[in-house]
């Protein structure tokens, strides 16, 4: 029964968490092969080169892709109550706070790409970088870059993300004061952390040959 205690293995390093945004529609994932991942939901599709740990927060989700999950190269992570302690070899699960930023629990805050924050911040990482973090449908109505077959995000479930997460930026400035969070989505609706073009990100960081080497 694999229970995590919070260690700093990525500590120092930038981290990319890949939200579910319509935006990622068209990244190139290629970019992120040598970087250290965090992904959220079925981003653990994507593969290990791409997603080096998955993480999620739903028990409908567990319980629809329990066996692939189990396949997954990758670790992977949950905050789920009721599977902590984990009843599988290959979850790693650890408690869950209703809300903010903990150093011995993920917060939930209503959504799994909270509980990712979190968990990249336990993980060390000095940089913490947001991909995917729309927090909004796209022009066509779509919700996510890949197709979610469970419960789609609406207007609404957009709203209550954003109020549950609305103070993360207070709790990140008293509980990990040395790190930081970006959100590289753009047009992104999250307001709370500072945003960086993406476009522009990628071309600063190829040209100097990423951060993490």
């Amino acid at each position: 029964m694999p229970v995590w205690t919070p260690k700093k293995n990525w500590d120092g390093r930038d981290v990319f968490v890949i939200g579910g945004g319509t935006s990622l529609k068209t990244f190139d994932w290629d970019l992120l092969k040598s970087e250290r991942t965090i992904g959220c939901n079925k981003a653990f599709e994507l593969g290990i080169d791409i997603c080096k740990i998955c993480v999620f927060g739903d028990c409908k989700f567990y319980l629809r892709y329990k066996e692939e999950l189990a396949l997954f190269e990758g670790v992977c992570f949950t905050n789920i109550p009721r599977l902590h302690p984990s009843p599988d070899p290959w979850l790693w699960s650890i408690k869950r706070a209703v809300s903010g930023f903990h150093t011995d629990a993920l917060g939930w805050n209503g959504n799994t790409g909270a509980a990712a924050i979190n968990l990249s911040l336990l993980l060390g990482a000095k940089n913490t970088y947001l991909l995917g973090f729309d927090m909004a449908l796209s022009d066509a109505g779509d919700s996510n870059w890949y197709d979610n077959e469970l419960d789609k995000p609406n207007p609404q479930s957009y709203k209550k993300f954003k109020e549950g997460m609305s103070g993360l930026a207070r709790d990140l400035a008293v509980k990990f004061p040395e790190q930081h969070v970006f959100n590289v989505t753009n047009q992104s609706a999250l307001e709370i952390f500072p945003k960086l073009d993406l476009n522009a990100f990628i071309e600063s960081r190829l040209s100097h040959g990423g951060q993490n080497n």
